[in-house]
């Protein structure tokens, strides 16, 4: 087992999503052997894989990986605070014009995925 810490890391991660290694696969994208091979130790997750894992998991990439970081991101209190800003502004909004908000968040994300900033 070359990757003992990742195989650990991946195992306690799916525990506290409440989650099986089918479950992870078909949300994140990632081939069930591939898991499979991080799970048993024989391979290590890419940089691409940690991050789609990680994302599904609640999780750092780079803990996933082995490395010495925390599990979950810490969120600043400046960044908490201007989610609640955000969320209480899109709360005032009528129905019409939160649709309108959410198709641009999501036309601004699918923009990201495709390389385009």
């Amino acid at each position: 087992m070359k990757n003992k810490i990742t195989a650990k890391r991946l195992q306690l991660a799916l525990s506290n999503a409440n989650i099986n290694q089918q479950e992870l696969a078909e949300r994140s994208g990632v081939s069930k052997a591939s898991i499979s091979q991080y799970m048993n130790g024989s391979h290590a997750p890419s940089n691409i894989s940690s991050g789609k894992i990680g994302k599904v998991l609640n999780v750092e990439p780079m803990w996933l990986m082995g490395f010495d970081v925390e599990m979950r991101k810490q969120l600043s209190s400046k960044s908490a605070e201007n989610d609640m800003i955000l969320l209480k502004k899109f709360s005032m909004l009528n129905e019409r014009d939160k649709k309108i908000v959410m198709s641009m968040i999501d036309s601004m994300l699918s923009n990201k995925k495709d390389g385009a900033d």
